[in-house]
């Protein structure tokens, strides 16, 4: 089976692109919720601090993504199993 990175390697490159740009929007949109409910506003950060701030959400994401490809993967597997018996 091929490993994930080689699978990555074999996407266009501008799926890629449209796929994390909206993971970037996406993560931007979680800062901004994040920073209204504390009360705070968009100017009461640096740009430094935002780009950290958003950079550990796109993290976050990445990690639900993963946990969701696996937790299908094992469903899947499971479901084929219960098929077999």
């Amino acid at each position: 089976m091929a490993s994930y990175q080689e699978i990555l390697e074999k996407v266009p490159e501008p799926v890629k692109d449209k796929f994390l740009i909206k993971k970037r929007e996406r993560a931007i949109e979680i800062v901004k919720d994040k920073i209204a409910k504390s009360g705070k506003s968009l100017s009461d950060f640096d740009d430094d601090e935002m780009e950290g701030m958003i950079g550990d959400e796109e993290r976050n994401l990445k990690e639900d993504q993963l946990k969701t490809i696996l937790v299908s993967l094992l469903t899947f597997e499971g479901l084929t199993y219960l098929a077999e018996l």
